[in-house]
């Protein structure tokens, strides 16, 4: 009975896979659809929860009666220490603060507990596969090139229309578009963590691959490429330049070094599927695209010689910091060891590890970043055991940059760690690295 129970939990959550990124589009429509018909904006609505995230939270019980059907003890006491240093947070904002707001304590946590769950179950799926490495890669590739694509055309096609939202409304005008997805950094975040990937899974298909594979993950890479330009943020811009610098760095050295122009040619492909876009869009859109972009690219520059680096580089969080810093600094040493909690405060900082740090401590910062920084580190040390795989694979590099431009991302911008939608691929990418380096489907193990 457990088995069949497990069997069936395993094929939903692999559907699931592929059910995601929709559930972040139909979310952005729904805010957006919303909004017109309260004439408000989302957050004067103080909509408790969005229909997605409710979802989301019911696969979170199921990842939870999936450990507790299999009796995953790793899973069970990875979560255990992450609830009690939640636990403390919250009894720290009761013992020193005169307000908290337990609701909000509850949803971040929960939100965070779910893309940890994400490492923990999937990783548990994907040995239960007991697919060979190479087909695990592929199928692991599969999604990621269905998300962006999915994502992306999303983008193009509401900037077409002239729907959606625009990246920045702020003292320096209206600027980007992120079409109907309400945060703007959360689907950056998706998209500079799948780009390298789709990218790289492109340049180095072989001959006898299927049409509609071919120009599945040409035009998922192209896309997702224009839409981070689009979107407009500096991050964006950022990920875009080192994704596309890095993959045509390794193409430039693997036809100086071995006379091999594949992934040069691979590459123009994508660069053609840009500017075929970049034309259909400049044809029917009223706005001009370039123009568009230009002027967002030209505003970081505006903002660090008006305003300081500081403020170009982090958006002005480093003002939220330094006031959550001080009331983490005063609490003494309940805050040191447990943090302020979330609740105390009114606005996020959005930069994740000070909010772990922060939120819940030192002691919060060991439960709930240990295993991240685990998976991080492991895959940075084997890539650098096993540089003459390069030779012949680019996939270590590829996975290298995403995870790298995830990790400063979570860093400066937040976004990651407590979001459901760009969490789900952060998480998912550490599973892809795991899956780079193992030999078979029993070593899908954190341990």
């Amino acid at each position: 009975m457990a088995q069949k129970l497990t069997k069936r939990l395993d094929r939903f959550f692999l559907a699931f896979l592929l059910i995601n990124p929709f559930l972040d589009v139909l979310s952005g429509v729904y805010i957006k659809v919303l909004e017109t018909i309260t004439e408000k904006n989302f957050d004067t609505i103080a909509l408790p929860v969005t229909p997605s995230l409710v979802i989301r939270m019911g696969v979170l019980m199921l990842f939870a009666l999936s450990a507790l059907i299999a009796f995953d003890r790793r899973a069970i006491l990875t979560a255990i220490p992450v609830a009690v240093a939640w636990a403390l947070s919250v009894i720290g904002e009761i013992l020193f603060f005169y307000s908290f707001n337990l609701y909000g304590d509850v949803q971040y946590i929960a939100r965070f507990a779910y893309n940890l769950a994400v490492v923990l179950i999937y990783m548990a799926v994907f040995r239960r596969l007991g697919l060979p490495r190479e087909e695990l890669l592929r199928r692991m590739e599969d999604v990621l090139c269905f998300s962006l694509l999915l994502l992306s055309a999303t983008i193009v096609v509401s900037y077409i229309f002239g729907l959606g939202y625009t990246t920045y409304a702020d003292r320096y005008g209206y600027r980007g578009t992120r079409g109907f997805f309400y945060s703007g950094n959360d689907v950056t975040a998706v998209l500079m963590a799948g780009l390298p990937v789709v990218l790289c899974a492109f340049m180095q298909l072989r001959d006898g691959v299927r049409t509609f594979n071919y120009w599945k993950y040409a035009l998922s890479a192209g896309l997702t490429a224009i839409c981070l330009m689009l979107i407009g943020t500096k991050t964006a811009f950022i990920a875009d330049i080192a994704t596309v610098g890095v993959m045509a760095l390794c193409a430039l050295w693997r036809l100086i070094a071995k006379r091999d122009g594949w992934l040069l040619r691979r590459l123009g492909v994508v660069f053609a599927v840009m500017a075929a876009v970049f034309l259909l869009i400049a044809l029917i859109s009223s706005e001009s695209i370039f123009s568009e972009i230009r002027t967002s690219f030209e505003s970081s520059g505006v903002t660090w010689e008006r305003e300081g680096a500081a403020t170009a580089l982090l958006s002005g969080r480093q003002n939220k910091l330094r006031r959550a810093y001080r009331m983490f600094r005063e609490g003494g040493l309940y805050t040191l060891l447990f943090g302020v909690g979330r609740g105390t405060q009114t606005a996020i900082i959005e930069m994740d590890v000070f909010e772990v740090i922060i939120y819940y401590g030192l002691f919060g910062a060991l439960c709930m970043l240990w295993l991240y920084l685990k998976l991080g580190l492991e895959y940075v040390v084997r890539f650098f055991k096993n540089l003459r795989g390069l030779q012949t694979d680019l996939t270590p590099v590829a996975c290298l940059v995403a995870l790298g431009l995830c990790a400063g991302y979570l860093i400066i911008a937040g976004h990651i760690l407590f979001s459901v939608t760009s969490g789900f691929y952060f998480s998912y990418l550490l599973l892809y690295g795991k899956a780079v380096y193992a030999k078979g489907p029993e070593e899908m193990r954190i341990f």
